[in-house]
């Protein structure tokens, strides 16, 4: 049988198949035509029913089992056959997502594709034909990666196993990548990050969890300077990367200091008497001079000869002073010397015509993550604005991992809102999307879900102003490993559902430590109350 239309009610289309003809699956795109004129509505699969027994049926066979009104044997059997039939057909409740008008183009197999439009209410007749929406057609609506210029980055494979590209001016801004642990979504951001790494992207990752370490290496020659392979970059925080004080920025060492209880009024001696001498470095540099280093064991000693207070203050104040930059050494995230320091400037150099530098903060602590992370945002604003004064746009893209883990409310409230005036590029990657504020999801620009089986975890991200609750809960708890619902400008604002290149060849485990080995040497448990 053909699939045929049961009924439809407000913007839910339910359809009648048999799925021994007709393989549908959830985010399936089908094409409802009117006979004649052309006209027609792009449906979605968000669900499968069983087919329920007419009542009429149902009522004729029981009283041909009660006697009370026998049926002819050729109709019992009849209606046994429908029954029998009826049992292996499915309901799938499709939802209205476009209107098919019939401006026709021609694909490149020669199959016509009609032009999609919003929905305005117009609902066929019966009288129609359904039949599975191509890719062909699906991507000419909804994909500008399928006009055959821009920048095609590549995902993974639709349903139906044709490649799936999405265009990289689409994807700039703010975007969110979700879904339960062990969902793929940090395989996602990798397969992300390597396609805008080969199509010459500036890339930062903040690496919470040594997910992203290794992946293929950034490989310049040591002679010429010249780049032989683009990869990424591992920096460890507190190990080959560390800060000096005035790259660090007195901004997030404030900070830093406040979160270690520093008091007010201390506060303000430290960050009058620093501002000054960043002041007195800055004309250094302007008369051609090298300013002298500035690192934690200096500041401490300034602390010690109080000079945050200017010779009149107490030794309270610089007491406190030195007793919180004491404990910002111990986190080993600032450089003792100037051969320590790394600047974060010449790395991004490297990496400016594409590649990732990883930001391994797995090994910090929390306050100082946060600081670091803030400092870099401060490093990542400099280079923004830098870009637009000469013109070159050579825009970084950030990946937060967990990013509410470690990063202020104030900071990606800063990134969000400001991203199109600095050009930046975010992508928030969680499992916890509840930890994301709810005025990040209304200015996503792109939203990445994969499997999310948890009611409140769909509520909080259907908030987001880029689909629906009933297309989230549809979708979330039905997607497969390794598949992922995509939908924003990259879409066309249109949900459609992904299977992620798998990588093939690159090592995208992270670092995860067992106790229990896999092949190790296997010993056999002791008895209970057997004595060592």
């Amino acid at each position: 049988m053909s699939i045929q239309v049961r009924q439809i009610k407000g913007d839910l289309v339910e359809l009648i198949f048999d799925p021994r003809e007709e393989d549908l699956h959830v985010g399936e795109n089908l094409s409802i035509k009117e006979k004649g004129n052309g006209r027609g509505l792009i449906v979605q699969v968000i669900e499968f029913r069983t087919v329920t027994y007419p009542s009429l049926i149902q009522e004729q066979l029981r009283l041909a089992l009660e006697g009370s009104q026998p049926l002819p044997p050729s109709l019992f059997e009849f209606y046994q056959h429908r029954l029998s039939e009826m049992g292996n057909l499915k309901i799938a409740i499709t939802k209205i997502r476009k209107l098919a008008v019939s401006h026709l183009r021609t694909a490149n197999n020669q199959q016509p594709i009609a032009d999609w439009d919003q929905w305005d209410g117009w609902i066929p007749t019966r009288d129609v034909t359904v039949r599975k929406a191509s890719d062909e057609e699906v991507f000419a609506n909804c994909l500008a990666s399928a006009s055959g210029c821009g920048h095609p980055l590549y995902l993974g494979k639709t349903l139906s196993g044709e490649d799936f590209f999405i265009e990289g001016q689409n994807l700039e801004k703010v975007n969110i990548i979700t879904g339960m642990k062990g969902a793929g979504k940090s395989h996602l951001a990798k397969v992300i990050l390597l396609q805008l790494i080969a199509h010459g992207a500036p890339c930062i990752v903040f690496d919470i969890n040594k997910e992203y370490i290794h992946l293929p290496p950034h490989r310049i020659d040591p002679l010429t300077g010249e780049v032989r392979g683009r990869g990424i970059i591992h920096l460890e925080a507190g190990g080959n990367f560390k800060l000096g004080v005035r790259q660090f920025g007195l901004g997030p060492l404030l900070t830093m200091l406040a979160r270690y209880g520093l008091p007010e009024v201390s506060r303000l001696h430290f960050e009058n008497r620093l501002a000054q001498l960043f002041r007195e470095m800055s004309e250094w540099e302007a008369r051609g001079r090298r300013p002298p280093f500035i690192g934690i064991e200096q500041l401490i000693q300034m602390a010690e000869e109080g000079e945050f207070t200017g010779g009149y203050g107490t030794d309270v104040v610089n007491g406190a002073i030195r007793n919180r930059l004491q404990a910002l050494r111990n986190t080993g995230i600032f450089a003792r010397s100037p051969e320590e320091a790394v600047s974060l400037h010449d790395r991004y150099q490297e990496i400016r015509g594409g590649g990732a530098l990883i930001i391994d903060i797995a090994n910090l602590g929390n306050l100082a993550r946060g600081g670091l992370v803030q400092a870099i945002i401060e490093v990542v604003k400099d280079i923004c604005e830098e870009e637009i004064e000469r013109g070159t746009h050579r825009f970084p893209f950030l990946f937060f991992e967990e990013a509410h883990l470690y990063v202020s409310r104030g900071s990606i409230d800063y990134l969000v809102t400001r991203a199109r005036h600095l050009g930046v590029t975010s992508f928030f990657v969680t499992n916890m999307i509840t930890g994301l504020d709810e005025a990040v999801l209304r200015q996503a620009d792109n939203l990445f879900l994969l499997y999310l089986p948890f009611e409140d975890d769909v509520r909080h991200v259907s908030k987001s102003a880029i689909t629906d609750y009933e297309t989230i809960a549809s979708f979330a708890k039905r997607l497969r490993r390794f598949h992922a619902l995509v939908i924003g400008n990259v879409t066309n604002r249109y949900p459609l559902i992904v299977r992620v290149d798998r990588l093939a060849g690159v090592n995208t485990a992270g670092e995860t430590r067992f106790f229990f080995k896999v092949g190790g040497v296997k010993q056999m448990p002791l008895p209970l109350g057997a004595r060592g």
